[in-house]
């Protein structure tokens, strides 16, 4: 006879066969019960009446928590940062302004030139929508010109200022699209894009006379296009892309003494969309500004210029209040005007810039474009074109 048999007459163990399934399973909860078979098993056999259905409570609530518990969240994704490959935007190209005819060189496939002019290309043009011009005496027009030729279309903005006195002072900037055969010309990512700014006073043949020492203040306006890749933050719209049109405020220091020049667009002010202002039949008029908005953007730049008043340069650096951004990478490049101003300094800087940045969301954006700055004797920076 096994020990815990003496002890029946306490009703435990022949009276439960789960008790007895439970203590064959589990040695030492037997060997415990095998040590209380002494003959004052009455208290014991109390106490055993307690820890065995006791022992099967705890037994179940342990197995049942075991199999409930959730799977632990997983380690969260890292974000990759993208590479980004920003393009140096040349500017230069030849123009002219002749009675009244203003002409542009188009950089077209394979190096090839095509040249475009308000008089047979003109799509539309007008004068009634832009501000008044920065400086004084001086009157302004853009068009908007295009050409459908056999192996491909090109639609080209133009802005043009000059002097009412003297016209041959003037100055001409813009951006064209320059489409494969075929194309439609809404297939915008399908086409070339190009930016030109041009005049007299920017001719490499005659470079401007920069000071030794001193330092020149310079402000004015930027524009182009700004484009918006959505990350994963922004729910829905995540995986989609927007573009549209942007102007804002930018602001110049020339240092030269040491040769350096370094400026912010969107320091000065808001970078405001402007949707369809100059490429209409591409970017919807007046359509709904991106989620995204560029406006609490500020877009940092430093370069160092030489003798002849040229510079280019990768020192670009993106910050936005809300946003964390993990990676920029751009180019500016640009060129001092051979006018001088009333203290001796040239009186304006003009250029291209192609930035663009990466967001801790996945999000990317860039900001492609021409920017033109005067000295602030020579217009006022509130109504630059």
């Amino acid at each position: 006879m096994r020990p815990w048999r003496a002890h029946q007459s306490c009703g435990m163990m022949c009276r439960s066969p789960q008790a007895s399934e439970y203590l064959r399973s589990h040695p030492k909860t037997l060997r415990a019960v095998n040590n209380l078979a002494t003959p004052v098993a009455t208290d014991h056999c109390r106490f055993m009446r307690n820890l065995v259905p006791t022992a099967l409570l705890l037994l179940a609530l342990t197995t049942g928590c075991s199999s409930s518990l959730p799977d632990p969240d997983p380690d969260p994704v890292a974000i990759p940062i993208p590479t980004l490959t920003p393009t140096a935007q040349p500017f230069r190209t030849q123009t002219t302004f002749v009675d009244s005819v203003l002409s542009i060189n188009v950089r077209y496939h394979d190096g090839d030139t095509r040249t475009l002019d308000t008089r047979r290309h003109r799509d539309q043009s007008w004068g009634l929508y832009l501000p008044p011009p920065s400086q004084p005496n001086h009157s302004s027009r853009e068009w908007l010109l295009a050409e459908n030729h056999y192996d491909g279309k090109i639609l080209l903005y133009a802005l043009a200022s000059w002097n009412d006195a003297d016209p041959s002072d003037y100055l001409a900037a813009g951006w064209w699209l320059v489409y494969p055969p075929g194309a439609p010309y809404e297939a915008v990512d399908s086409a070339i894009r190009g930016v030109f700014v041009d005049g007299p006073e920017l001719d490499p043949a005659r470079p401007p006379d920069l000071p030794l020492t001193g330092a020149a203040n310079y402000v004015g306006s930027a524009g182009g296009l700004y484009t918006y890749l959505y990350g994963h933050d922004w729910g829905e719209l995540a995986e989609s892309s927007e573009y549209t049109e942007f102007a804002g405020p930018i602001s110049l220091t020339a240092d030269f003494d040491r040769d350096r020049l370094t400026g912010c667009m969107g320091c000065l002010g808001p970078i405001e969309t402007a949707p369809g202002r100059h490429l209409f039949p591409v970017v919807p008029w007046q359509g709904p500004d991106p989620a995204a908005s560029p406006a609490d953007y500020e877009v940092h730049f430093a370069a160092s210029f030489v003798a002849a008043g040229a510079f280019e340069d990768t020192e670009v650096t993106v910050t936005h209040p809300d946003r964390t951004i993990t990676r920029t990478a751009g180019t500016w490049r640009g060129q001092f005007s051979s006018v001088p101003d009333v203290n001796g300094h040239p009186r304006r800087v003009v250029g291209s810039t192609d930035v663009h940045f990466a967001e801790a969301d996945g999000s990317q954006g860039s900001f492609t474009g021409i920017f033109d700055a005067l000295t602030p004797g020579d217009g006022d920076p509130a109504d630059a074109n």
